[in-house]
């Protein structure tokens, strides 16, 4: 079976695959050179409880049936994706079974008037992306000198957490796994309100 995807729900089909079906092999391809997705990339630094599902996912990795395949994309990824890319009909003939699990590549935006084109407004994905490593939005460099309010748009568990790490007490996030980046950028932050 392939698993497209190596975040929670990856992970967990493949973790349940191989303990149901005898002799299952699993591949599991990540566009990502590296496993756990929103466990690694996804889950706010000051909360590494969260990321305990991680010894799971170590135990499914050290199988001798599983085998993780990174920086490699199905389909087509756009210009951004430095990776190799496997056709979709290409892993179709190669296994019994492929499931997707991989979330959302794309930002869905609000339809506000040149959104893209302000200054300033960054979706969680690429917030919390950048407050936590991935390569992708390591030049993300946030301006949070500007004034003492943000406005998050949400009520969501992400949401609560970008608020939260805006207004952490940046002594407290160095004892995490937050960027270096990130600590400089909020230790110049002037956000007193979210």
């Amino acid at each position: 079976m392939a698993v497209v995807g190596s975040g929670p729900a990856g992970f967990y089909t493949a973790y349940r695959v191989m303990s149901c079906v005898q002799h299952a092999k699993v591949d599991m391809f990540e566009a990502l050179p590296v496993p756990f997705g929103l466990v690694r990339f996804g889950v706010a630094p000051d909360h590494p409880e969260v990321k305990n599902c991680q010894d799971k996912f170590e135990q499914v990795a050290s199988s001798p049936d599983f085998t993780f395949i990174g920086n490699v994309a199905i389909g087509n990824q756009g210009d951004h994706f430095q990776g190799c890319t496997i056709p979709l009909a290409s892993l179709m003939r190669h296994y019994d079974a492929v499931v997707f699990a991989y979330g959302a590549s794309k930002d869905k935006t609000l339809g506000i008037p040149n959104e893209s084109e302000l200054r300033g407004i960054y979706s969680a994905r690429e917030f919390v992306g950048w407050y936590n490593g991935l390569p992708e939005y390591a030049d993300l460099a946030p301006d949070l000198t500007q004034g003492e309010d943000a406005v998050i748009i949400g009520q969501g568990n992400v949401a609560l957490d970008v608020a939260r790490m805006m207004l952490q007490n940046v002594d407290v996030l160095r004892k995490s796994d937050i960027t270096e980046a990130a600590i400089e950028t909020l230790s110049k932050s002037r956000i007193k309100r979210g």
